[in-house]
């Protein structure tokens, strides 16, 4: 038996404050090793890192030489589509938007697998924060991406590369994560629909989890229909990550204009929060809801969930860097791939941005003994109850994505800067509801956007006001 083995027992056995012989612990060490199956060959990577993209937003990183297609049918054939660059694509390097982290995979993640088989033609990779990490899109280690739409103005984040390729038609569909606001926020700053399902909907296995109680993959598009066949193809039970629900979508595009019998909450403090330029062309789109027969009543909800969020997310993502990309019983992290490059981010430090996020939830996570996410933890359970409460008298929620305009380049520096773009979404993640960001008007050449909310696994209501505020929206 070596001494690093029984040193490592040892120090095991006082983490758990054990008082045991050293006698009984090589007995220990001995059984654990005999019971031990673990391959310690190094996992394989594969060969081809696909070409850099040369796109005019920055917006895509490495790209096929020709768009990748397996079969000329389904309900996505013709559809070009980007992803992010935190999911597996076989044969594209994957860097999770930083210099410290890079593998090329050697097999496609569940959602690219079904998105393939559906018809899709997949171009590449989608540039983004690093691991995740920023609402503004400013931060990649791969440059600034470009908002398309209003190039003064940040594209959003963290999927900023999917809402870009999106708005400026490089791609029709982008596969981008949702922690806090991932998807909806890009969307909204570019324009385009983001739609992030219910929490364990969609597989995750292949994926580089932030934080795997909040994680989700979705869909970005120029409509709502486009999202929905999506999320369609996407969702469903998958045996390689255990935490995904066994519900799908399949037919939900065909009842997108159906709204009959349903009725929307208007949050207040979602609204009263809100810049009145987004407050008013938001509540505009909402009282047209009633020209397709959808009724709105007011309820009283309150979103003050933007420091619980934090806490949670840069805990869960301290946990998964201990644990080089697992965290056991909730997580899907299990391809030793995307471990093996983990470790390697790990040990190189993952750069300052990643540090200045996840280093303050990180010492009071270790200060309180837990008692600080024990506590975001609350809070969130919390509103769960009242937000259920609410949806027994309404189907779904209508708010402004943002509570602000998209930020001018360069005008979010701090934490409390991000609370005006996590505000509404954040809160969502906690809960695990579906939620859909749809673009209604324009403020001074800025897109303003809409979220509907539907309760866990109630995506097809979610997609169904989504439809509407598209029907109404200016």
């Amino acid at each position: 038996m070596s001494e690093p083995d029984l040193a490592l027992m040892r120090e095991q056995a006082a983490r758990f404050a054990f008082d045991l012989p050293d006698s009984v612990l090589e007995e220990l060490v001995s059984a654990a090793l005999d019971e031990a199956d673990v391959d310690e060959t190094p996992p394989p990577t594969g060969e081809n890192r696909g070409q850099q993209s040369t796109d005019n937003e920055n917006a895509l990183l490495a790209v096929y030489d020709e768009p990748r297609i397996e079969t000329p049918d389904g309900p996505l054939a013709g559809q070009t589509i980007a992803v992010k660059d935190n999911i597996a694509v076989a044969n594209l390097e994957m860097t999770c938007g930083s210099a410290h982290y890079s593998l090329v995979p050697t097999f496609d993640a569940p959602v690219i697998e079904r998105l393939l088989a559906a018809g899709g033609a997949l171009v590449g990779k989608a540039n983004m924060e690093p691991f995740a990490m920023g609402p503004t899109g400013e931060f990649s280690d791969f440059g600034h991406v470009t908002n398309p739409t209003a190039p003064d103005f940040v594209a959003g984040g963290s999927s900023s590369g999917s809402g870009a390729a999106v708005a400026a038609g490089t791609v029709d569909i982008a596969l981008g994560s949702d922690t806090g606001g991932s998807i909806r926020i890009p969307a909204a700053c570019c324009g385009v629909v983001g739609a992030k399902p219910s929490h364990r909907l969609v597989p995750r296995y292949g994926f580089v989890d932030f934080a795997p109680s909040l994680d989700t993959i979705g869909p970005l598009t120029r409509d709502v229909d486009t999202a929905a066949r999506t999320l369609a193809a996407m969702a469903g039970p998958d045996p390689r990550d255990p935490t995904v629900a066994g519900t799908d979508l399949d037919g939900i595009e065909g009842s997108l204009t159906d709204f009959t019998d349903l009725t929307v909450g208007i949050p207040d403090t979602a609204f009263d929060r809100a810049e009145s330029a987004v407050d008013s062309t938001v509540r505009a789109t909402a009282d047209r809801l009633a020209d397709v027969g959808i009724e709105t009543k007011p309820v009283s909800l309150d979103l003050n969930l933007e420091h619980a969020y934090l806490n949670i997310g840069s805990a869960e993502f301290c946990w998964l860097l201990a644990g080089n990309g697992v965290v056991r019983g909730f997580g899907s992290g299990y391809s030793e791939e995307l471990r093996a490059a983990f470790e390697r981010a790990r040990e190189q430090g993952l750069g300052d941005h990643v540090a200045r996020r996840i280093l303050p939830p990180a010492f009071l996570d270790a200060k309180t003994g837990g008692k600080a996410y024990a506590r975001a933890r609350r809070d969130g359970i919390d509103f769960a109850e009242r937000l259920a409460a609410t949806f027994e008298d309404v189907d779904a929620l209508v708010m402004p994505t943002l509570r602000t305009l998209p930020p001018a380049i360069g005008e979010t520096t701090t934490r409390e800067d991000f609370l005006p773009l996590i505000g509404n979404t954040a809160p969502f993640n906690i809960t695990g509801s579906p939620a859909v960001s749809v673009p209604v008007g324009t403020v001074d050449g800025l897109p303003v956007s809409a979220q509907a909310v539907a309760p866990q696994f109630d995506d097809a209501t979610a997609l169904r006001v989504a439809a509407a505020l598209e029907v109404v929206g200016e």
